[in-house]
């Protein structure tokens, strides 16, 4: 899962295991999570979905949240993170 600081927060971006879309997770700086689906290679757009707070935590599990937390406080802004 490659994370990447942005000028509002967080992205943490994964492919889906066949490669049909990349799922982007966007944690802003005010706390808000977002969710967008996007399809490889088909020009459609989803709008990106408001997440409940601590979904993407939940999403990616504690090691990755945990790895993320670490390399964030030690001022790392772009990351690969695996359990």
């Amino acid at each position: 899962m490659l994370v990447k600081k942005t000028d509002t927060g967080f992205e943490f971006e994964s492919l889906t295991i066949n490669g049909a879309f990349l799922v982007k997770l966007t944690l802003g700086d005010n706390g808000k999570e977002f969710l967008e689906t996007i399809p490889v290679g088909v020009p459609v757009h989803y709008e990106p979905r408001d997440l409940k707070p601590g979904t993407i935590e939940k999403s990616i599990g504690s090691a990755r949240w945990g790895n993320f937390v670490r390399m964030k406080d030690e001022g790392i802004n772009t990351m690969f993170i695996d359990p």
